[in-house]
């Protein structure tokens, strides 16, 4: 199957910009809709943050910047926090809002901080990146959970 790759510019400000690398199997533009839809081997690349899932819905405003992006099944992620701390994880789906800098990690949504040995997990898990803030909501049937090590005195 023939892979497509799109490169698109993301700019916040005028003297920063990122450049954002996406690949996937197939790929389907509607501009009537402001609806891109990526499908198979989906794979996102943005400066040292990876994402990789099965499929991704990428939402754009009238000035065709991207508002919401929407990553569904076997979805895998590894970010930097603006603090510099290294997260990675997996849910079932993952949906980031630009302008906000937010991840909305939803069902068997799992983060772990490799260097510290943490982790959560939860149905959802919200990661506010500007702030380096990770708030984790269980249900009903399964409660949050926090593991982490204790760093002992010395």
């Amino acid at each position: 199957m023939k892979r497509f790759f799109l490169l698109t510019f993301l700019c916040l400000s005028p003297l920063l910009c990122d450049e954002i690398q996406v690949s996937a199997q197939e790929l389907s533009a509607d501009e009537t809709s402001k609806l891109t839809h990526l499908k198979g081997d989906v794979r996102i690349k943005r400066l040292e943050d990876r994402l990789h899932a099965d499929e991704m819905f990428i939402y754009f405003n009238k000035q065709n910047r991207p508002e919401k992006m929407e990553a569904k099944n076997n979805v895998q992620f590894w970010l930097t926090l603006k603090d510099s701390r290294k997260i990675e994880g997996s849910a079932d789906t993952l949906i980031y809002f630009p302008q906000k800098e937010e991840y909305q990690l939803i069902g068997k949504a799992f983060v772990k901080e490799p260097a510290k040995k943490n982790e959560v997990r939860g149905d959802k898990i919200i990661i506010e990146q500007k702030k380096g803030a990770i708030n984790v909501l269980g249900d009903t049937k399964k409660p949050a959970v926090l593991i982490f090590e204790l760093e002992k005195e010395k």
